[in-house]
């Protein structure tokens, strides 16, 4: 449900790289999209949300929707006996976080956050390396993520998406919790409108930089960018007692051009084609755990950790203050 950016990856993927599982239809409340899209795979294709609910084979949802709209319709699902896929964010404010995890923790259903860097085949490999103790223990983790220019359409909103710390920042908040094997206790962020007027006028930043302790005693930082002019880019690092890991590249590794000039790499151009086999990999983990009964790698309290972390990371920002965040 939703078929925007991403909503079209997932029913693509559903449609023809998933086994075991059936794409039996797709809805969205712009009648045009929803019809080309169910056309196109032969589908059911709905514009009202309740009645594709109400629809017997389909046994589970993906949520695509804008993240202002996530909490009501979570809900609406799990009411329904509906497993649940949910792009990130899981929804726009910790209360809402907690109101999923109240519902959902009353329900047999499985629940899955869409935080896909977890099936990347680099961040995997790493996460597998520090269980293993091949890098001694973490003691601190930087990440760096920056899109190429601002989102568009509502995403550019921070009322309705979250803006830069939640829509962008909270892959990261989520990718660092993992990777470390901790949870973040207190943050301390600065971040501004710097580049782009338009992201300033509607309340939102387009840098920030978030600092984190967390409960073992390590720390990190994270670092988010609304512009980046070679391209998509996305990079984590992770400081061990014994070693160093590095995750990402500032330029796509799989196209060079050597001249007399030296050697031209291209960044990527945008996380469809950075991720995508990353979300190939979740869909079907989502699909593995319902039919193992499985509870998946991104869970409900994952969800509601990223959103207590990009929450605490703009009141830190207001206030110029540390903030704690209260692991209840």
């Amino acid at each position: 449900v939703g078929l925007g950016r991403i909503g079209i990856v997932h029913s693509e993927i559903f449609a023809l790289r998933v086994e075991n599982a059936k794409l039996v239809a797709v809805c969205d409340v712009v009648e045009s999209r929803a019809k080309s899209v169910g056309e196109k795979y032969n589908v059911k294709w709905y514009t009202d949300y309740s009645k594709m609910l109400e629809d017997e084979r389909v046994e589970a949802v993906v949520i695509c929707t804008p993240t202002y709209l996530h909490v009501d319709m979570i809900i609406d699902a799990v009411k329904a006996g509906k497993h649940i896929l949910v792009e990130k964010p899981m929804t726009l404010t910790v209360s809402e976080a907690k109101r999923v995890l109240e519902a959902t923790s009353k329900s047999n259903i499985v629940f899955q956050v869409g935080y896909m860097r977890r099936f990347d085949y680099s961040y995997s490999e790493a996460k597998k390396a520090i269980d293993e103790g091949r890098i001694g223990k973490p003691i601190f983790v930087s990440a760096i993520s920056r899109d190429p220019a601002p989102p568009p359409g509502w995403v550019a909103d921070p009322k309705l998406s979250g803006g830069l710390l939640l829509d962008l920042m909270s892959h990261d908040f989520d990718a660092v919790r993992w990777l470390m094997g901790s949870e973040v206790v207190e943050v301390y962020a600065y971040g501004e409108a710097y580049i782009y007027s338009e992201v300033k006028a509607k309340g939102d930043l387009d840098c920030a930089t978030v600092f984190l302790k967390f409960s073992n005693g390590a720390t990190g930082v994270v670092h988010g960018s609304r512009k980046s002019v070679y391209g998509y880019d996305i990079r984590t690092e992770i400081l061990g007692t014994d070693g160093t890991l590095f995750i990402g590249s500032s330029f796509n590794p799989e196209f060079a051009l050597g001249s007399k000039h030296g050697v031209t790499f291209k960044g990527y151009p945008w996380f469809q084609e950075r991720f995508y086999s990353a979300y190939v990999e979740e869909d079907k983990h989502f699909i593995k755990c319902i039919l193992e009964g499985r509870k998946p790698l991104v869970g409900v309290v994952d969800g509601l950790r990223a959103v207590q972390i990009a929450e605490a990371a703009w009141n830190s920002i207001k206030s110029g203050k540390p903030v704690r965040i209260q692991l209840d």
